[in-house]
């Protein structure tokens, strides 16, 4: 194959007919070249409902444009036909060049200068697959399952839990650490007899009340071969499941519950009929454990078809990370299409995880009120973060992408396109320090996960298993189930395995200390801080497999650089964003998730509403609403920068004012000293003491009334 340079002719066929001759212009991409000088038309894209097909190319590769073609000599009809047919019909001609696509994109010309195209260079299928979705309004949503969805134990399992909590219990001489491990207990033992009822006679006797096995058609197990059925027994009040994995062996049964409000997420997902996302699951469960509690979570196959489940349920050996690539092995999606809902952020490759809502570890035993501590249970908050996802996606892609591309003429430079919307742009949690258990991670995990759900479905008797041999194992503290909450974060691939080695009570006993059974789901919960959910790629970082070269994201926990212009009028405060004169203001990514505790706190509604920009540097602007009213602005070059501006903007306006409200209490205590002062705005005061005592605190607090860093530490009060 030769390397072409400038004005280099290439004879263009479909099939075996010969088109014409057209001159291939390079553009940045100086080596790309059509093998023998040959532009083979192997088929036609779909065609397009609504999207150009150049603003499609441009969403799924960061590099698209190759070269341009055009003739320089008089064109052969059969050339302009192709033109006017791929440009009227939204759709391009595709030119197969090994496991890669070249599109054809006929372009409009300033000097009617046709037939003229543009080359983008995509791999093979992914056009089609994503076509279908924009047009569709569509991304993809990765769910994990154990601990994210759901929390499933045997028999085995339960009784090791049982043996460890006891131990513990009998060690313990702190009474309300052992009131709280004594309920935990209680609530391991009630599953335990249910599941053994189920086990050992297909029947359930609960609160009065008898349940019999119901069989369910399995539609496709992991190795794709003919139905099954399965004994079921559903307790929907309880959120529980009794199923069992093998029919044929009784101790593959296995009690789940499953996690409040999935029913709200999954209603969403599918409401009207209308497809918002396409589905997919990663977990690194066993196979035929994955697809039943799958099947448990989407009884009526509407998430995932039962034709595309297999590929679907994205099964990850333990200890490897996982990627979006390997979810879209089939090129059915692009990363920048899909969001990811998850547990633990740094199970995913780096390049992912800016894709990751991270939501709190499901623990029905440990923390069983942690879904209802909050007043929108955790997957309603997912919820309502896919929905700004989805809505902040195409409102980039049709306001910005596609207007912009329709302004674009053959003749101009490809290095003017616009960016292409990416989902973690608009990936920001609506409460991004909400930890309903009070603790960033439990003592012992819940239930079975990772390499320990196929240890215990490939026994065929698990009760004749010795646990001192499990035992035996030597102790590492970064796979430990039971050491404080910073072992959790030093665990980058696995979940802990419950199954594997349980430690004795002699040794677990010594990495409990972080252990508060009662803790959880109270107001002190916030106290934990704000704790990152994104961490900054590497520069240029590509992903693999798709050409996708990432842009440098700006790491959580650091100020945008990018925000509303200095000294705008229409600002709560009178700097700038980027102001360093003052220590103690707030990061800009800790700013939404401090308003949001703030509004928890006050029981008072935290809204963002997008409005017209007045900037062209600045094209996002979101104000924010507390309870109605505007307390905040702001703008960035993203919606999230906007947001977190806003954000920011809206606690110096709180912190304003919260103190001019307490200044006026202390006027009202001055000429009054019998009435009783109850401030109200960020806590009820039950002290007959005045809050402000003196004119020096007054003036100590007009001070700090630009600091939200004051205001965040006055909250945790």
């Amino acid at each position: 194959m030769s390397r072409l340079g400038f004005n280099n002719k290439s004879v263009v066929y479909h099939g075996e007919a010969c088109l014409g001759e057209l001159d291939v212009i390079p553009t940045a991409d100086k080596t790309f070249h059509f093998p023998n000088n040959e532009i083979r038309i192997h088929h036609f894209s779909q065609l397009s409902e609504r999207c150009p097909p150049l603003s499609v190319l441009l969403a799924i590769s960061s590099l698209p444009v190759r070269c341009k073609l055009e003739s320089s000599s008089p064109v052969k009809q059969p050339l302009l036909d192709l033109h006017a047919a791929c440009f009227y019909e939204l759709k391009t001609a595709v030119v197969v060049i090994g496991d890669e696509e070249v599109h054809l994109v006929a372009m409009p010309s300033k000097l009617k200068r046709f037939p003229c195209f543009w080359c983008c260079l995509v791999p093979s299928r992914l056009y089609n697959a994503c076509l279908g979705m924009l047009n569709m309004r569509c991304l993809s949503i990765v769910f994990d399952l154990d601990e994210t969805l759901i929390v499933a134990n045997t028999m085995r399992s339960f009784e090791d839990r049982i043996e460890v909590l006891t131990g513990w219990i009998g060690q313990e001489s702190d009474p309300v650490r052992v009131s709280g491990m004594t309920s935990e207990l209680k609530r391991y033992v009630e599953d335990r007899a249910l599941l053994k009822q189920y086990a050992e006679n297909d029947v359930v006797t609960d609160s009065g009340q008898t349940y019999n096995v119901k069989l369910e058609d399995v539609p496709v197990n992991a190795a794709g071969n003919e139905r099954v059925q399965r004994p079921v027994i559903r307790l929907p009040e309880k959120n529980v499941v009794l199923t069992r994995i093998n029919p044929e062996i009784r101790d593959t049964s296995v009690l789940v519950r499953l996690r409040p409000a999935w029913e709200d997420l999954r209603s969403y997902l599918i409401a009207k009929g209308r497809k918002r996302f396409e589905v997919f699951v990663c977990t690194m469960a066993e196979r035929d454990y994955a697809l039943e509690m799958w099947r448990l979570l989407d009884p009526g196959a509407h998430l995932i078809g039962p034709k595309q489940l297999l590929t679907r349920v994205v099964c990850v050996k333990s200890g490897a990370r996982k990627s979006l690539l390997n979810v879209f092995q089939d090129r059915n999606c692009h990363p920048r299409m899909a969001m990811v809902i998850d547990d633990r952020l740094k199970v995913w490759e780096e390049k992912d995880q800016p894709r990751v809502h991270v939501v709190p570890a499901f623990t029905p035993y440990y923390a069983p009120q942690a879904e209802t501590a909050s007043a929108v249970p955790v997957l309603c908050v997912a919820r309502n973060v896919a929905c700004n996802v989805r809505g902040g996606f195409f409102k980039e892609f049709d306001e910005n992408l596609i207007r912009r591309v329709s302004e674009h003429f053959h003749e101009d430079e490809v290095l003017n396109l616009p960016p292409a919307p990416d989902v973690c742009n608009y990936l920001m949690s609506e409460d991004a320090s909400f930890v309903p258990n009070g603790n960033t991670s439990a003592p012992m995990a819940d239930g079975m996960n990772g390499p320990e759900v196929t240890q215990r479905l490939n026994q065929q008797d698990a009760r004749n298993v010795d646990l001192k041999s499990e035992r035996s194992q030597p102790l590492v503290p970064t796979a430990s189930i039971y050491g404080p909450p910073s072992f959790r974060s030093m665990m980058p691939s696995d979940k802990p395995s419950l199954l594997g080695p349980i430690q004795g009570p002699e040794i677990a006993s010594r990495q409990r200390a972080g252990y508060h059974p009662l803790s959880h789901g109270t107001a002190s919960s916030f106290s934990a801080g704000i704790q990152p959910l994104i961490s900054e790629p590497k520069n240029d970082e590509v992903f693999h497999g798709y050409g996708l070269q990432k842009k440098n994201l700006q790491q959580a926990g650091q100020p945008s650089d990018v925000g509303v212009p200095h000294n705008p009028p229409f600002l709560n405060n009178k700097r700038g964003p980027t102001d360093g004169g003052n220590s103690n203001l707030l990061q800009p990514s800790l700013s939404v998730g401090v308003l949001q505790e703030i509004g928890q706190r006050c029981g008072s509604k935290v809204e963002y509403r997008s409005i017209l920009s007045s900037s062209r540097d600045w094209p996002f602007s979101y104000e924010v609403l507390f309870t109605g009213e505007k307390v905040g602005v702001g703008m960035g070059k993203t919606r999230k920068d906007a947001q977190q501006q806003a954000a920011e903007n809206a606690l110096r306006s709180l912190a304003d004012k919260y103190v001019a409200h307490v200044i006026s209490q202390s006027e009202t205590v001055k000429k009054d000293p019998d009435n009783e002062v109850e401030n109200g705005f960020l806590w009820e005061s039950d002290s007959d003491e005045s809050p402000v005592k003196d004119a020096s605190e007054v003036a100590e607090m007009r001070r700090s009334s630009n600091s939200t860093g004051q205001l965040v530490q006055k909250s945790n009060h």
